[in-house]
């Protein structure tokens, strides 16, 4: 067995060893900010359910298009901005696509560099907002919000992804309007200003509440699957230099007892001479 076949294996094995050190570095970093993420969640998650009760003793009056549905109908798609983290942000992405084509959407608002592969071209998509923040913010909600109010939306839908557990998340869907609350309150209440702008405004406040949850719960998932697809990747780096290992040590005593065969014969045929 020749030198050069042993200098490439062994060059594949160093390789795959500093593939191993940056993937073993990512996965501690992903550790490190998932723990600060995910410690506000389940204050972003009381926040949302705080709004759901301002609205539950509110009179709805008034023919806002996020009561009646009417308007245009958008689906908001929140993915990530950076990838390493398996197949999460393809998953959302196929499963709005999907849905777009299903329920006949007339805009797209992609959240996330990683919606361009299937949105950019796309005759639906009315923004993509590309590396608007690090940890979502509730203003970029309000702004989204804001677009979503000045292009005559009524209807929402929003596709996030969703976090189940540290091993487990995935899409899903979410109808977010029109806002199907019983109208049981009474006018019991003196409202200023008018109940009716009062609605409004509680309204759309619940809609950015809304997808600055979803939003916050997609990076806490986002950081997960980049945790564990970069476990994966270093495990895989272990097995890969496990192999690589042990076929440069058969093919170094391969090539060994190659050279102690040559030796033999060679002193063989002197002493025949």
């Amino acid at each position: 067995m020749s030198r050069g076949k042993l200098l490439s294996i062994k060059k594949r094995v160093q390789s795959t060893e500093s593939l191993k050190k940056i993937t073993k570095a990512m996965e501690m970093v992903a550790t490190a900010r998932v723990k600060k993420v995910e410690k506000n969640l389940e204050g972003v998650r009381e926040f949302l359910n705080e709004t759901k009760r301002i609205l539950e003793n509110i009179e709805f009056v008034g023919n806002h298009p996020f009561i009646t549905g009417e308007g245009k109908k958008a689906l908001v798609v929140i993915s990530t901005d950076m990838g390493l983290c398996g197949a999460f942000p393809t998953e959302i992405g196929r499963a709005a696509l999907n849905f777009v084509e299903k329920e006949g959407i007339d805009y797209v608002y992609a959240i996330g560099n990683k919606t361009i592969p299937f949105f950019k071209k796309h005759k639906s998509t009315r923004r993509i907002y590309e590396r608007i923040y690090d940890v979502p913010t509730f203003d970029f909600a309000k702004t989204l919000t804001n677009d979503l109010v000045n292009d005559g939306v009524g209807k929402i839908f929003v596709v996030y992804g969703k976090f189940k557990n540290r091993l487990m998340q995935k899409p899903e869907i979410v109808q977010l309007t029109p806002i199907e609350i019983e109208n049981t309150k009474s006018s019991r209440y003196e409202y200023e200003p008018e109940l009716e702008n009062l609605v409004d405004s509680a309204l759309v406040f619940y809609v950015a509440t809304s997808i600055y949850s979803y939003a916050y719960e997609t990076k806490v998932s986002e950081l997960y699957s980049r945790q564990n697809a970069m476990r994966n990747a270093t495990e895989n780096a272990d097995e890969v230099i496990r192999e690589l290992t042990l076929e440069f040590n058969k093919e170094r005593q391969a090539s060994i007892t190659q050279e102690l065969i040559e030796i033999v014969s060679g002193a063989q045929a002197l002493q025949e001479e």
